[in-house]
C-alpha cells in the first residue's frame, strides 16, 4: 500500500498542543499555512519545525486501512496515540462538535477503535470525556 501525505490537511495544526512553541490545543498556528495559494497547506518552517510536530502522525497516516473520509479535515477529527498503548485521543475539531456521530464517523469508527483500545479519550474544545470498553466484566476495561 502506497504511503500516505498529508496533502491539504492541517487540522492537526489547529487541535494539537505544541510545547515547544508555547502553542495551546484548539488554536491555528502561526506557521500553518491554509491556503494552497499562497505556496501550499503545511508548516511554513517545514525544516525548523518542533519536534512534536516532526514526530507526530495522526492515525489517517499510520493506517493505510483507514478510509479516506476519516482524514481529519474531511472528518474533523484527528486520532493520535496517548501515553497508554492501550488508550488513543480523538481531537475532534471544536467547530464540528458533532463530527463523531455525523458521517462519515458515525458508520462506525468508535465501535471499531474500540475493538483495538481499551480506552477512548475525546477532546472537543474544553469538553473532555473518556469511553471504555466493556470487556463484559462488568467492570469495563
Amino acid at each position: 500500500m502506497a504511503e500516505r501525505s498529508c496533502g491539504s490537511c492541517t487540522l492537526c495544526c489547529k487541535l494539537l498542543r505544541v510545547p515547544e512553541i508555547a502553542k495551546p490545543a484548539g488554536t491555528w498556528c502561526g506557521l500553518c499555512r491554509r491556503d494552497e495559494d499562497s505556496g501550499g497547506a503545511g508548516c511554513g518552517d517545514y525544516e525548523g519545525r518542533p519536534p512534536s510536530c516532526r514526530t507526530f502522525e495522526c492515525f489517517w497516516l499510520i493506517d493505510g486501512s483507514f478510509p479516506e473520509e476519516l482524514r481529519p479535515d474531511r472528518c474533523g477529527i484527528v486520532i493520535a496515540f496517548n501515553e497508554d498503548p492501550d488508550s488513543i485521543v480523538l481531537h475532534v475539531d471544536p467547530d464540528r462538535p458533532d463530527a463523531l456521530v455525523d458521517e462519515p464517523a458515525a458508520a462506525g469508527l468508535v465501535p471499531i477503535l474500540l475493538r483495538h483500545y481499551r480506552q477512548l479519550c475525546i477532546a472537543c474544545g474544553d469538553e473532555r470525556a473518556v469511553i471504555e470498553r466493556d470487556d463484559g466484566d462488568g467492570q469495563g476495561a
